[in-house]
């Protein structure tokens, strides 16, 4: 028993930042409540502080990246019984959603949203929730963790009571609803095959591998399917374009990389203790996800629409490192995620700040912006191209390691299927580069309907925008220092 109650501390002491974290929380629901009695210029000056609070506190963990958790780089730490497993690599993934997370707050601020004092709460506690998904080796935990993901998720899709949104938070919910339980079923089937909940212990890859291949294929396969949903990728993907159209475009940028970031590891975890060969389903998902994203996007006339199948076909390339199975693989994946964050994030401010001008996200209500503004023509360039996957941005290099990882293992397996996924990879980026483009073709080429008539966008919004735009470059010209930081993660 003394036992028992030394771990617990033991390990709410390591997880002190993510309980501090939890109390936060707390504190800004009390003060939700509390700002009702308030007048408006009163509750005005509330929500700013609590802009601030979000925003200090999910910075907080910042300084635990460097200095509290140093001493659990090497080994990892197991706390509360194996349901968390803390270690450099988790750490660096809560990194990603941090950054996310700040962005998607400022962003708020500068576009001018109109948000009430509960969204601050909801989206903390889902940021709370990604950050539990990053530390989580146990199948109970991780699917608690992805239903508060979930669940806040859902809510803040239907934040604006409109009927698009509505519509869009229907949709989701049932998809969300279905992928979840889904993979509740195919949980119950490996527990009982394995008679663990630990999918990263010896004891898991052992019993797995005694069942007929076909039945441990299905039962993982059903098990990723709440992943696969976070993920946007096929067959769970039906939801993304019409959520992203009708949904607040901070949170639809949000949700295009946070999630995202925190499955991904959650698979890397999974594939790597896997004791059978999964490969071939993960292809048909990559090539389908790759392929129906980018032929979807370019019939598109909507800008957030189009992001959306695009976010699609970029779930794809996010599996293709996993596909490669091998350290340089898994750690190619890592700097996608990495650097994809800035590209997205950057591209859906790009769409907010000309939305300021035309009042929609319509293709046609573009036309001429990049004349009437340089600077976001120029962005507008840069960022799309970034997409595409050209240099001189990240994105170029992010998708010669994935096609490099890919090509290195197919060299020592002789697998086609590899070889496949690679000619899919390369064709659907040429494809992507047909839609990506039209903005910036309409932005420059096309005559604006009304003459060209200056528009400014302000000092704070053009330096926001330019600090993604200069890691999308910078990133490219020297990758050395991230790739040096993926490498030293304890990956194996």
């Amino acid at each position: 028993m003394l036992e028992k109650l030394s771990h617990i501390l033991f390990s709410s002491r390591v997880l002190l930042p993510d309980l501090l974290f939890g109390v936060v929380f707390l504190v800004i629901v009390a003060a939700i409540a509390f700002s009702q009695k308030l007048d408006a210029e009163r509750t005005y000056v509330l929500f700013n502080v609590l802009i601030i609070s979000v925003l200090i506190s999910i910075g907080f963990v910042f300084y635990a990246f460097f200095g509290f958790y140093k001493q659990y780089f090497e080994s990892g730490s197991v706390l509360f019984g194996q349901l968390i497993y803390l270690d450099s690599v988790s750490l660096f993934f809560k990194l990603i959603i941090s950054i996310a997370s700040v962005a998607v707050l400022i962003h708020v601020w500068v576009v001018g949203y109109k948000v009430v004092g509960e969204f601050y709460a909801i989206f903390m506690a889902l940021v709370w929730g990604l950050f539990i998904m990053t530390m989580t080796t146990n199948w109970l935990m991780l699917y608690v963790s992805l239903e508060m993901v979930s669940i806040c998720s859902y809510i803040l899709v239907v934040f604006n009571k409109g009927k698009n949104n509505s519509e869009a938070g229907i949709k989701y919910l049932l998809f969300g609803a279905t992928s979840s339980a889904i993979m509740l079923y195919g949980i119950s089937l490996l527990y009982g095959m394995t008679g663990t909940l630990n999918f990263v212990g010896q004891e898991f890859a052992t019993f797995l591998g005694q069942n007929p291949t076909w039945i441990a294929q299905i039962a993982i396969f059903m098990t990723i399917g709440g992943l696969l949903f976070k993920l946007s990728a096929v067959p769970f993907h039906s939801w993304t374009p019409d959520v992203y159209e009708a949904t607040p475009t901070p949170i639809v940028a949000f949700l295009s990389i946070a999630p995202k970031a925190a499955v991904v590891l959650v698979l890397i975890r999974l594939f790597s203790s896997l004791s059978i060969d999964f490969r071939m389903i993960m292809a048909i998902v990559i090539m389908a996800s790759i392929t129906i994203g980018n032929l979807s996007a370019l019939w598109q006339t909507n800008t957030k629409r189009m992001l959306g199948y695009s976010t699609i076909a970029h779930a794809g390339f996010m599996l293709v490192g996993l596909l490669a199975t091998n350290i340089i693989g898994i750690q190619s994946t890592i700097f996608y995620i990495a650097t994809y964050l800035f590209i997205t994030l950057a591209a859906f401010l790009l769409i907010d700040l000309l939305a300021l001008k035309t009042e929609s996200y319509e293709l046609e209500s573009l036309r001429g912006l990049g004349q009437e503004n340089i600077f976001l023509g120029l962005a507008a360039v840069i960022i799309m191209i970034a997409l595409v996957g050209l240099p001189p941005t990240v994105g170029f290099t992010g998708k010669l390691l994935l096609f490099t990882a890919l090509w290195e293992s197919y060299q020592s397996s002789g697998s086609n299927m590899l070889l496949i996924v690679m000619i899919f990879g390369l064709l659907n980026t040429a494809i992507s580069i047909f839609y990506y483009i039209k903005i910036p073709y309409f932005m420059i080429f096309k005559e604006p309907k009304i003459g060209v008539r200056y528009y400014q966008i302000g000092f704070i919004r053009k330096g926001f925008l330019l600090i993604f735009l200069f890691f999308i470059i910078y990133l490219f010209m020297s990758p050395s220092g991230l790739l040096n930081l993926i490498e030293s993660l304890k990956l194996a």
